[in-house]
Formats: C-alpha cells, sequence, structure tokens
C-alpha cells in the first residue's frame, strides 16, 4: 500500500489546481473520499481510495513538466489574467500543454522584465526553489542609462531599505564585454545606448532591483535574468522554450535543498564581501592550482582545481582497466567520484568510493593517459554539470584549461596563466626531485610539449585564452608575486564601476 498523503496534495498532484486553491475546494465541500465529504489535511492513498471532485472521478498524477523559458518583455508571468496582452503559459507548443494540466511559473518576472523563467506542474519542486530559506540565487543583467555615481554603487551594494526589510544585492558590477557580446543572443537589442550591469539575488521581493536602483535615482531601463541557481539561460531567443534535462532538475534540486547559500565560504579574510566567480586557465604546470588555492585563501574564496576530476578518472580508469580513448565506459565511472573540500573550502580532494586518491593522481601513467581521457566530447560533458553546479554559488576561482572557455563562459572574471614550456619543465622536475640536467628531466620537458599539443589542438574545449582573459606571465615572478597580482586583480573586480 502507498503512503498516505494529505488530501490537497493528491488534487494539486494531480493537476486539479494549486495546494492552496486545492484546500478552498475541499473546504467548499466539492471534494469526496470514498463517498464522503473530504476535510483539509485528511490523508488519502490515491491508489485506493475512490477521490471525486464534483462527482466525478478525480484523474490520476499529471504528467511532470519542466521547462526553461525565455520570457520577453511585455508578457505577464501568470497562467491566466484577462488583463494581459499574453501570459506567459500562451508561450510554451501546445504540444506540450496538451500533454500535462496546470503548468505554471516558479515565481515571476514582472511584465516588462526579461529572461529565464522556469515553469512546471510539479508543485513540490517548485516550492523547492521559491522557499526564502532556501535563499536559491538568481542572477541579472541590469541595463541603465548611465554609469552609476561611486555613491549609487556604493548604496545599492550597502543595501536600500524597503517596505519588506533592507533589500541586498551581490556582486553587483560592470557587464564584461563577452556577456554584453552574449546578450545579443538571447535578448532584442535596446534601441538607445545601454550601460549594463550584473547582480546577483537571493531575497525574492516583488520588483525588488528596479525598486532598488529607483532608490538611489536610476531607472532600470532593461532587466534580464540570466541564471537561477545552477541553470543559465543559452541558446533560447526571447520567446523559446525548452524541456530541462533530469540532471538540470537534480541540480537545481540539489542547490535548493542544502539549506546553506554559501557552503564553504564562511571562513577566512574577506568573506564579508560578496565573491565573484572567477575562471583561472593555463597550460599544464603554469602553477594555476597553488595560484588558485593561494589567492583563495587570502581572499575567503572556495577553489577548485577542476584538473583533477580529469585525473581521478584516469586514475579510475587505468585501475579498472578502462580503455583511455573509448569514452563509453569512462563516462559510466564519472559518478563514482567525488570532490571534498579541505578545511579551508579549497575543492582539491578527490574521493573514490570513500576513499581518498588524490595522492595518486600525479603519477606518470596518470601523466600520460590524462589527455586522451580529456580529449573526449561526452567524458568533458559529463563532468560539466559538476563543474558549473560548484560555480552556481559565487565566491570560487576554478582552475583548469578550458574554465573561461566552455565551463564558465560568462564567469565574472577571467584570468589566464601564461608561462613557457621550458620553465613549466624545471618546475615539474623540481617538484619531483629531479636533476634538472639529467635524462628524466628531459623526458617532462617532452612530456610536458606532447601534452600541450594535445591540449590545444583537441577538437572539443582545445587550450586557448579566453575572450576578455587578464594574462598573466609569470615566468619571472615568483609564487607570491602571483598570487598578489591574482587577488589584486579580484578585489579591483569586486569593487562597482563608477564614474
Amino acid at each position: 500500500m502507498s503512503e498516505p498523503i494529505r488530501i490537497q496534495k493528491v488534487l494539486a498532484d494531480a493537476g486539479v489546481a494549486s495546494r492552496r486553491a486545492s484546500e478552498l475546494l475541499v473546504v467548499a465541500g466539492r471534494v469526496k473520499v470514498n463517498g464522503e465529504v473530504a476535510t483539509v489535511g485528511q490523508r488519502v492513498d490515491a491508489a485506493r481510495d475512490m477521490i471525486t471532485l464534483d462527482g466525478r472521478p478525480l484523474a490520476g498524477r499529471s504528467a511532470r513538466v519542466y521547462l526553461a523559458l525565455n520570457k520577453p518583455a511585455g508578457v505577464t508571468s501568470t497562467v491566466s489574467d484577462r488583463h494581459a496582452a499574453r501570459t506567459v503559459v500562451e508561450l510554451i507548443p501546445e504540444s506540450v500543454r496538451g500533454t500535462a494540466e496546470r503548468i505554471y511559473p516558479v515565481g515571476r518576472l514582472d511584465r516588462e522584465s526579461e529572461g529565464l523563467l522556469l515553469l512546471t506542474n510539479d508543485g513540490a519542486w517548485a516550492q523547492s526553489l521559491l522557499h526564502p530559506r532556501h535563499e536559491v540565487e538568481r542572477e541579472y543583467a541590469i541595463g541603465v542609462g548611465q554609469p552609476l555615481e561611486r555613491r549609487e554603487g556604493d548604496a545599492l551594494a550597502g543595501g536600500i531599505a524597503l517596505d519588506e526589510g533592507t533589500a541586498r544585492l551581490f556582486g553587483l558590477r560592470a557587464a564584461t564585454p563577452t556577456e554584453i557580446r552574449r546578450l545579443a543572443t538571447i535578448a532584442d537589442p535596446p534601441d538607445r545606448p545601454i550601460v549594463w550591469y550584473r547582480a546577483v539575488l537571493r531575497q525574492g521581493w516583488k520588483r525588488q532591483l528596479r525598486r532598488m536602483f529607483a532608490a538611489v535615482g536610476v531607472p532600470v531601463e532593461r532587466l534580464i535574468r540570466v541564471r537561477v541557481g545552477t541553470l543559465r539561460l543559452e541558446s533560447l531567443r526571447p520567446g523559446e522554450s525548452r524541456a530541462l534535462s533530469a540532471a538540470e532538475r537534480g541540480q537545481l534540486v540539489s542547490i535548493a535543498g542544502s539549506g546553506s547559500p554559501r557552503p564553504g565560504s564562511d571562513p577566512g579574510p574577506g568573506a564579508g564581501r560578496s565573491g565573484l566567480v572567477v575562471s583561472l586557465d593555463g597550460p599544464g604546470s603554469s602553477g594555476k592550482s597553488t595560484v588558485g588555492a593561494g589567492a583563495a585563501l587570502a581572499l575567503g574564496y572556495r577553489f577548485c582545481d577542476t584538473g583533477v576530476l580529469y585525473r581521478a578518472l584516469t586514475w579510475l580508469a587505468l585501475v579498472r582497466g578502462a580503455d583511455p580513448d573509448v569514452p563509453g565506459p569512462l563516462v559510466a565511472l564519472v559518478p563514482e567520484i567525488a570532490l571534498v573540500p579541505d578545511d579551508v573550502g579549497r575543492l582539491r580532494h578527490v574521493q573514490v568510493g570513500g576513499e581518498d586518491v588524490t595522492d595518486r593522481l600525479h603519477s606518470p601513467e596518470v601523466d600520460r593517459a590524462v589527455s586522451r581521457v580529456s580529449r573526449h566530447g561526452d567524458v568533458r560533458a559529463a563532468l560539466l554539470p559538476l563543474q558549473r553546479g560548484l560555480a552556481s554559488r559565487g565566491r570560487i576561482i576554478m582552475a583548469g584549461r578550458d574554465i573561461g572557455t566552455v565551463v564558465l563562459p560568462d564567469a565574472d572574471l577571467k584570468l589566464y596563466i601564461d608561462v613557457s614550456l621550458e620553465e613549466r619543465a624545471r618546475r615539474r622536475a623540481s617538484e619531483r626531485g629531479l636533476d634538472p640536467a639529467g635524462p628524466e628531466a628531459a623526458d617532462v620537458l617532452a612530456e610536458l610539449g606532447r601534452r600541450d599539443g594535445i591540449d590545444s589542438t583537441r577538437a572539443v574545449a582545445p587550450l586557448r585564452i579566453p575572450d576578455g582573459a587578464t594574462v598573466i606571465q609569470s615566468d619571472v615572478n615568483t609564487l607570491e608575486q602571483t598570487v598578489e597580482a591574482v587577488v589584486s586583480l579580484i578585489r579591483a573586480r569586486e569593487r562597482p564601476s563608477s564614474r
């Protein structure tokens, strides 16, 4: 026998109405269970009990629908409104609306706002994203008529008093050129010059951003939501929608269910500041992992070296006897790998089956095979949701070879560490205690050169300097100097642009 559940949830699951509206149907006496008038909160077994609404048997549970929609301006975020020229539900293809009952928006965008809007008929899933305690992030592109003055930016960053309380936004900054170019792929062009900013909300108050900017005397001319939790608005033109994958739905629920807005980011210096998503790319042995971890520690950021994911998968493949040149079995191993933070929030440790295998990931055997594993598009696609999920809460430095180009193309700040092949080989040989003039050091040089060739010419996510990235040439730098350069660039970007 199935577990009894409340009658109003059964009605909502069947697509009759929202849970609150279903309660009203019960109160009105329109719902009966086994011939008796139902009561609010009554628990029923939908598989065994006869439930009727207005004398007609209740239909079975409606097919679940989960959609991402690029809402255009001028469309109302509601199911029906006799005063609205058009609603978001009307934008859903009839082929989808015809397969499920009562699809509705998860939250709202005001009529003139644009961008990412989720729709579903799964009340529990929607509530997990909407509940205030979950603080699911929503990122916006904000278009204004002229650059913010310093006093305006400072006032917004410090919080604005509204009727509901102090309204806060996080990471207010000028949009990067790359982000502005990307807006052209998801939004109609503005009819006059616009200055674009980015900011993140965790509160969900009505017209919050518009009211905050109005409070400092800056009207918002365009407002485009570009991200909800881990999900970004990509490849959808205004008015278009698509179904969410199971992985995307699961990532959103995982973020909402954590109950903590920024795990791992509370200790350390600078933790009180709003934080950025920083991509840190560079060739093998360029020091990006050490530099990124050092900068994260100085700033109170989390740090993730995505290279350990590919190394872990390579090591596991070698242990299991999987062929590094065949992607299918490699993808099947991905769920066994878990990144584990250390005591200061650095995601540098890897566990397989609960065992820490980090110390086994830098053997010569893994060095030789890791490029063969990482070149597969299916492998990179399998690891992509994990990497983006880690970055979704911000305040993180993520290092790798395709972070700013593929994993986080909309990163708040993109950095690239450039080091000559010879200097990288010298550092790697020194780490291993090798004679820099000996044959083993020469092998290190040859191996790094071979891997550079593979990484820069592979068909999927080749190594290159990301658009808009700041290049840090570190051949002659000490480690401390390179870390300080990264810290200085992040601190400068954290401050809102002002005139």
